[in-house]
């Protein structure tokens, strides 16, 4: 018993393998498309206070520099910024690609923080006070805007650099204020990229979970197949679409014979070996895109899409010759598996649950038939 279950465990280790306990991995297309709807509402808020800021910003551009030609000209850029946000806002209502998104948000934080610049730039060179805006901007910038880091680490750097560029301009009091200011921008920028990459691997986390709780409510725990309730809700997809385009379709469903007589004498670890040994044989013997689940103890149910009764029946054919063709190996004896197959093609007027039963009485039909010596597998065609 102990070598089975040694045998059951590195089946589960296997990479790859039929049974993984481990959360999935999030690619970033994954985790995009899943939080699109969030990100795009995010953008959304974030463009609207920067519209909103347009007056107060404005007013302080006028505080400094009055009624003259320069104001005037950053009012005008103001005004155009405020338009291309407002042009933003009703062009990301429809923006159902993360990366047309990305670069729509992408090109409007590029020209709010070159906005930025060109008014800090036009201030008084012994003002130093923008600085602290500018610091928040840094912070707020990584936190706020929905963005890979990959995609906001080269614009934030290129502002951080303006930035210090500036400072060279200015008419600096003394190198302790320089340092202050130069330390307080590097540390807002490194805090906001920090928390954005924790929040970023935070929501990937929660993705992962959710992608797994998911697995788990559609998978069998033991063969790593679809489970009943999953094929439930497939067949039912199924059988609608094949109804709507005319086509064909097949159901099978598989019994394992005299599973429950390999229960009692080898154990239920013995018999976890041979459901996922049953389940790897099915999946050889089966197309890629055929629908498989455990339907139940020692039974699987199969779906197979456009094939008709004679399909179905060859199908079913190389299923058990593959089941059958060799025994199970485990402990150092040879567990020998076979088992009997229902087939029901679609017909006009059909639902999942009578296609369902057909399937279920040609596999009860062929179980009943008094077989010949010898013989440990068979099909059944039904009515």
């Amino acid at each position: 018993m102990s070598k089975i279950s040694n045998r059951l465990s590195r089946l589960n280790k296997q990479k790859g393998g039929l049974m993984q306990n481990r959360y999935p991995d999030v690619n970033e297309e994954l985790y995009r498309l899943h939080y699109l709807k969030q990100d795009r509402a995010q953008s959304r808020k974030l463009i609207r206070v920067v519209m909103w800021a347009t007056l107060p910003l404005a007013y302080v551009d006028f505080s400094f520099l009055g009624t003259s030609q320069q104001f005037y000209s950053l009012f005008c850029l103001r005004l155009l910024l405020f338009v291309y946000s407002w042009y933003l806002l009703k062009a990301s209502i429809s923006t159902a690609n993360p990366q047309q998104l990305d670069r729509q948000i992408l090109r409007w934080s590029a020209a709010v923080l070159l906005m930025q610049f060109v008014s800090n730039a036009s201030l008084p060179r012994d003002y130093f006070g923008h600085y602290l805006v500018d610091a928040w901007i840094c912070m707020i910038y990584f936190v706020t805007i929905p963005l890979p880091l990959k995609s906001l680490r080269p614009a934030m750097l290129a502002y951080l650099i303006a930035l210090l560029v500036l400072l060279a301009y200015k008419v600096i009091p003394t190198f302790a204020y320089v340092s202050s200011v130069v330390a307080i921008l590097l540390a807002s920028a490194y805090t906001g990229h920090a928390t954005s990459a924790y929040l970023q691997r935070y929501r990937k986390k929660i993705l992962s979970a959710e992608l797994e709780l998911d697995r788990q409510e559609s998978t069998d725990p033991a063969t790593g197949v679809a489970n009943r309730r999953e094929f439930m809700r497939v067949s039912e997809s199924e059988l609608q679409r094949h109804i709507r385009f005319g086509k064909s379709l097949s159901m099978l469903i598989l019994d394992l014979n005299h599973f429950k007589q390999i229960l009692d004498e080898y154990g239920a670890p013995a018999g976890d070996v041979v459901l996922i040994e049953v389940t790897r044989r099915l999946k050889r013997a089966t197309r890629s895109y055929d629908c498989m689940a455990r339907y139940g103890t020692e039974e699987f149910s199969l779906l197979l899409p456009e094939a008709n009764a004679e399909d179905a029946n060859k199908v079913a054919n190389r299923i058990l010759s593959t089941i059958a063709a060799m025994p199970v190996a485990m402990a150092g004896q040879e567990i020998k598996i076979s088992a009997t197959v229902g087939i029901a093609t679609m017909q006009e007027g059909d639902t999942q649950e009578s296609l369902l039963d057909r399937a279920t009485a040609a596999l009860k039909s062929a179980k009943n038939v008094n077989l010949a010596p010898g013989m440990q597998q068979r099909a059944s065609m039904a009515a």
